[in-house]
């Protein structure tokens, strides 16, 4: 088998983790998630700068039910002698659930995490780790978990990351401001590196003295060598790293829900694992962990069930490493036909818009045909940087509109004047191929400009064009590291 590198499976993580051809027993050195907490919340794909006039889109709910899924997973555990006990947890979180009444059920989250972790053990290597990073919603039930399925043994810590600044307007309870991350390591054997932050100014005075050893203190007569910064502890403090808080205009963000900083999982993937090591991410979201590990030069697997998580996820990759070819990154469950394609716009109108918002780069979506309430005539927005030469890249915004049928001259002059509504400087309609004659027929003529060329106010992009990856009409959307913003 040839080394697994740069993939993307856009499913369930529970039927990829159970497959043993993609996943072989003990093939994943380092595995990272960040899944549901059972917050008992809906996550949104916000986009700040757009009018109250636009809906968000729900990213994920973390609100949980107990069915017939639910009984199945249950009786699954309930069949394996060393799988019982951990039955015997959901039970009694299923009798908490109904003395607590509770509207998002703990044992229906509970039996959905065991029956995950299982696998995650299964693929892990002997020399392996694993982090779950958790909130307060359920963590200590969490811990339960992976007590049982990693053994109590292969604990390592309880990390506690402090999340930074804001939130302490709070009367009845002292501010919460940290999420907690669960260290297991597989055997005693497993990778684990010592990492040190920065030399403070203290130890800078103190270790004054240098010889052919390098920096030194002397006490009772012997010398005391600098070996580097002080020693990470287990509390992860926003002030360790400045990096590991993001403000709300640093170019990190993507829009998503929960996403983490860069900087958090590189310290993971620095501590317990190796370069060319193999990191699973399988609740990847926006694709940090997968960012963290290709900046350190590991191999990487990412599953998210959500379509439009893994079109960003891709974009996000590409736009930051400008070394790799676009064809690098192998994206599973996504159309990869025209026939697919029409077969998911004619099945399922809103996963068709999310798949195509994500494959474009859209930083937020917006358009949910299954809720009421307006959308303000925007599926998407995708961010791109005019090139004006002596000024720093500055990001304008498209207004993206997705249409998996008919294209109505009304619906092209509705996108202009959406454009002109939230103020946004161009609009696309992403439609099938015999219908962007409408589009090209029936818009304005208004054209925008940079130091680089001219381009058209609206313009139609067809899902062919998707397909084969032709760039939109545009300024780049890709910002390089070489033209990053500060």
């Amino acid at each position: 088998m040839s080394e697994v590198n740069r993939q993307l499976y856009a499913y369930d993580n529970l039927g990829v983790l159970n497959d043993e051809i993609v996943l072989p027993t003990e093939f994943v050195d380092l595995i990272y998630l960040d899944p549901p907490f059972n917050s008992n919340s809906t996550y949104n794909l916000p986009f700040k700068r757009l009018g109250k006039d636009t809906a968000a889109v729900a990213a994920f709910k973390d609100t949980w039910d107990w069915g017939a899924d639910e009984d199945e997973h249950l009786a699954r555990l309930d069949g394996g002698i060393e799988t019982r006990v951990l039955a015997d947890i959901v039970r009694v979180a299923r009798r908490i659930d109904q003395r607590n009444r509770r509207s998002s059920e703990l044992g229906a989250y509970l039996v959905n995490m065991a029956v995950r972790l299982l696998p995650m053990r299964r693929v892990l290597k002997s020399s392996g780790s694993i982090y779950l990073h958790c909130d307060k919603s359920a963590g200590h039930y969490l811990k339960l978990l992976l007590d049982v399925i990693f053994g109590q043994d292969s604990f390592r810590n309880e990390i506690v990351w402090h999340y930074g600044l804001g939130g302490f307007n709070v009367k009845y309870w002292f501010p919460r401001k940290h999420d907690t991350i669960f260290y297991y390591a597989k055997s005693p054997r497993s990778t684990h590196h010592k990492l040190r932050g920065e030399v403070s100014r203290w130890m800078d005075a103190k270790y004054r003295l240098e010889d052919e050893r390098g920096r030194y203190f002397e006490q009772d007569g012997r010398k005391y060598y600098l070996q580097g910064g002080k020693p990470f502890d287990s509390v992860w403090d926003h002030d360790e790293l400045v990096d590991y808080t993001m403000s709300q205009t640093d170019r990190e963000r993507l829009g998503y829900p929960t996403q983490k900083p860069v900087a958090l999982l590189e310290r993971i993937i620095q501590a317990s694992s190796n370069p060319g090591d193999l990191v699973l991410d399988p609740f990847c979201g926006c694709g940090t962990t997968l960012h963290a590990a290709e900046t350190l030069g590991r191999r990487w697997l990412g599953i998210d069930i959500s379509r439009f998580s893994a079109g960003l996820v891709r974009e996000r990759i590409l736009n930051h490493f400008p070394n790799l070819a676009e064809d690098a990154i192998k994206v599973w469950g996504l159309p990869t036909t025209i026939d697919e394609a029409r077969i998911l716009a004619t099945n399922d109108k809103f996963e068709f818009e999310k798949w195509v918002c994500g494959a474009i780069g859209a930083h937020g979506m917006y358009h949910d045909p299954g809720t009421p309430g307006a959308d303000g005539g925007v599926d998407g927005v995708l961010p791109f940087y005019p090139f004006r030469m002596g000024h720093k890249p500055t990001a304008e915004h498209a207004i993206i509109q997705v249409k998996g049928g008919n294209v109505t001259p009304d619906s092209v002059r509705a996108l202009y004047a959406t454009v002109k509504r939230h103020e946004a400087t161009a609009g696309i309609l992403v439609c099938f191929a015999n219908q962007l004659n409408t589009v090209e027929n029936n818009k304005m003529p208004e054209t925008f400009v940079d130091d680089a060329g001219e381009y058209p106010v609206i313009q139609g992009y067809t899902v062919e064009d998707l397909l084969d990856q032709r760039p939109l009409n545009l300024p780049i959307h890709r910002l390089r590291d070489d033209a990053r913003l500060v």
